[in-house]
């Protein structure tokens, strides 16, 4: 039976965690990590145990790739970098925010574990990672467009992927590159396409 902390699971080791969340979730990290999440309210040990067995044969998969990957730069982005990160978030958020009529939001940078970014839609702000400083603009860019697409809709349902596939169609294999970090060199990238002007305005229900 496994238990909260550290477990070794088949020689894999495997860190059980209890948070407030509504479903059981797992997650391998760079390093190869397993990290099991389970819902303080519901979730038994045994139920997340059979959680983590149904989705072993994924787990052992994911972890296969993430190992065979090069090593990741982890060295904080250089001042430099976090100001053209900066200056390139200005330019995007400010052309997206005037394409699809969004009202006025604030938004940082600083550095995430585990999240690209973060939109607190209530407060109308976003939180962007500082690592996308060493990322293609491409990807920056789909960054934005998915945090923007969080003020209306609020979470990854079908609202939020009718958005994504209007405002930026191929956006699959933009999330795919960021998250496998296929940049590639960014000196041989193609000259970023310029954003699409707004649209005339037609008055017609919202569909959201």
């Amino acid at each position: 039976m496994i238990r909260l902390g550290e477990n070794i699971v088949d020689g894999v080791t495997v860190e059980v965690v209890r948070k407030r969340i509504r479903r059981i979730n797992l997650h391998v990290n760079r390093g190869g990590m397993v990290k099991l999440s389970v819902p303080k309210r519901w979730a038994t040990m045994k139920e997340a145990e059979a959680f983590l067995r149904a989705k072993w044969r994924w787990v052992l998969k994911v972890r296969a790739e993430m190992l065979s990957r090069p090593p990741v730069d982890e060295t904080p982005p250089t001042e430099a970098e976090r100001a053209a990160l900066a200056a390139l978030l200005e330019e995007l958020n400010v052309a997206w925010r005037a394409r699809t009529r969004e009202e006025p939001f604030v938004w940082k940078i600083r550095r995430m574990k585990s999240l690209w970014g973060c939109c607190h839609w209530r407060n109308r702000s976003i939180t962007y990672n500082a690592e996308l400083a060493r990322a293609p603009r491409e990807l920056v860019e789909y960054v934005v467009v998915h945090e923007t697409a969080h003020f209306k809709a609020h979470n990854h349902g079908p609202q939020f992927y009718a958005l994504m596939d209007e405002r930026l169609p191929g956006w699959q294999a933009l999330r795919r590159r960021l998250n496998t970090r296929e940049w590639g060199d960014r000196r041989a990238l193609p000259p970023p396409v310029s954003l699409p002007q707004p649209r005339p305005r037609v008055v017609q229900p919202e569909f959201w």
